[in-house]
């Protein structure tokens, strides 16, 4: 695969034009997930042609796809090779792949993890646990000067980020939230800098925390990109999921996950089977609800039309 020469950002505008979506299809795949007219065979070519199908049903109603490593790494070496087979047949229909990793540690280490995610899986953007600091440079800067993008959390979805995100600092008075917010500002700022512009540094704002989101885009600025998971089945909804989207120009510099919203939308939980109808019919009905329900929120939270976004980028 030849890297690409446009920043994720451009190829994810450039995306959004296409699709009309913010929209990104989180992969994270069970044995159960799998609906029961794939269960033919071995275990693993049934997740793989589950999950190929849902790429080809994405590719032209989202711009991005976003595979949890740990999914594919508990089914051994099978799963990560079918990983690398997946992420390949993404981009050959145009998706762009965040590989939620959540790497972190010395240098040293940093530089394996950097081969892993934009080397081995060649993916586009790579989550990362900034608790050690800034630790992806310059470990990572050979990926961040060939358009990658290394998206740290900022303020995660699940309810226990409390514990820590919203401990206040004595000095600045800030949440620590709100200060990692203004940490990755400064560190995109630099990336951009030392890249001339094709490498970023976005962030992790949970769609569960609608008003830290505001927040984390008053702090972090114009030019951070988030990841937004939360949405659907972790419960948040779409109007907290938008909110921290648009920039101060109104570019929609951000993209909300749902996985199992989608990937088990043939499964009824509630009656505990699997609901009636072709299960691929029910992914694409599931991403064409979450894209509506996106862009409605769009418009009528934010007042901005997915036409009007999308023509700011034309």
């Amino acid at each position: 695969m030849i890297r690409p020469s446009a920043s994720f950002v451009d190829r994810y505008f450039q995306r959004v034009q296409k699709t009309k979506s913010v929209l990104c299809v989180g992969l994270d795949p069970t044995p159960a997930h799998v609906p029961p007219a794939f269960r033919i065979g071995k275990t693993i070519d049934q997740i793989e042609g589950y999950l190929r199908q849902i790429i080809e049903i994405a590719a032209p109603r989202v711009p991005v796809i976003k595979p949890q490593i740990a999914y594919y790494s508990a089914l051994g070496v099978e799963g990560e090779e079918m990983l690398e087979r997946l992420i390949l047949h993404a981009h050959s229909v145009g998706l762009l792949v965040i590989l939620d990793a959540k790497r972190a540690d010395i240098g040293d280490t940093m530089e394996q993890y950097g081969d892993e995610a934009f080397g081995r899986y060649r993916a586009d953007a790579c989550t990362f646990v900034p608790y050690l600091g800034p630790t992806f440079a310059p470990s990572w800067m050979k990926w961040l000067a060939e358009c990658a993008m290394v998206i740290p959390m900022i303020r995660t979805s699940n309810p226990e980020a409390a514990v820590i995100q919203d401990l206040e600092l004595k000095e600045s008075g800030l949440k620590v939230y709100e200060y990692m917010a203004q940490l990755v500002a400064t560190w995109h700022a630099k990336v951009s800098e030392a890249t001339g512009g094709v490498g970023a540094v976005g962030g992790v704002v949970g769609a569960t925390w609608p008003e830290q989101a505001v927040r984390c885009r008053e702090l972090a600025g114009d030019d951070v990109f988030f990841l937004i998971p939360g949405y659907g089945a972790q419960g948040g909804g779409a109007d907290g999921a938008v909110g921290g989207l648009p920039n101060s120009r109104g570019e929609l510099m951000g993209v909300v996950n749902s996985s199992r919203g989608i990937t088990l939308s043939w499964w009824d939980n509630t009656k505990k089977q699997p609901r009636e109808g072709n299960a691929l019919e029910l992914v694409k009905a599931a991403i064409g609800a979450a894209n509506a329900d996106l862009n409605a929120a769009l418009e009528r939270k934010l007042g901005i039309p997915m036409a009007q976004a999308v023509s700011l980028k034309a």
